[in-house]
């Protein structure tokens, strides 16, 4: 019999993009990568965009049983790729979820197995029991969300923009 240990959940939804409107804001490059960003302003949404992103993320974590108490939503923000803009290694800390919306591009993301250097240490990097990381394949109106503890970058790729969050809940 073999049973998974220690699974971590993402989850993977559709956005709505006639219902979730996403304010512009001019974009500013951020973190060592320079990417062009919207990070640190404020996003005021609509009652009804606001409404289909709650909507669709406790969907997720209720069917999923780890919605928390007291859920809300933080700092939301746009990011703008180009080829050769990426995002260093990083998690979202002092959250408990994050998400990134795939607004106008190909999910160019990695997730890392947070097991990563004591797979790499036992067994190497050819045992596909043992995943080092995850690349979704995700596209336009395509949401994933994930614990913000869950180490994740960028890769360089065709560009576009993306829509990433972050969740508060008391467990």
């Amino acid at each position: 019999m073999k049973k998974e240990l220690f699974a971590i959940p993402v989850f993977i939804d559709k956005i709505d993009f006639e219902i979730f409107k996403f304010p512009e804001e001019k974009f500013e490059p951020t973190w060592d990568s320079n990417t062009p960003t919207t990070f640190g302003k404020n996003h005021p949404l609509t009652e009804e965009s606001f409404g289909h992103l709650c909507e669709v993320i406790t969907r997720n974590l209720s069917g999923g049983n780890v919605l928390g108490a007291n859920p809300r939503i933080g700092n939301m923000w746009r990011n703008k790729y180009t080829e050769n803009d990426y995002q260093d290694v990083h998690i979202h800390a002092r959250c408990q979820w994050s998400f990134i919306i795939y607004e106008t591009m190909q999910s160019q993301t990695s997730f890392l197995n947070p097991s990563i250097k004591d797979i790499q240490n036992q067994i190497g990097n050819t045992c596909g029991e043992f995943p080092l990381d995850y690349k979704p394949d995700l596209g336009p109106g395509d949401i994933i969300i994930f614990p913000s503890f869950l180490f994740h970058s960028v890769n360089r790729g065709a560009g576009g923009t993306s829509i990433s969050g972050n969740i508060y809940m008391e467990y």
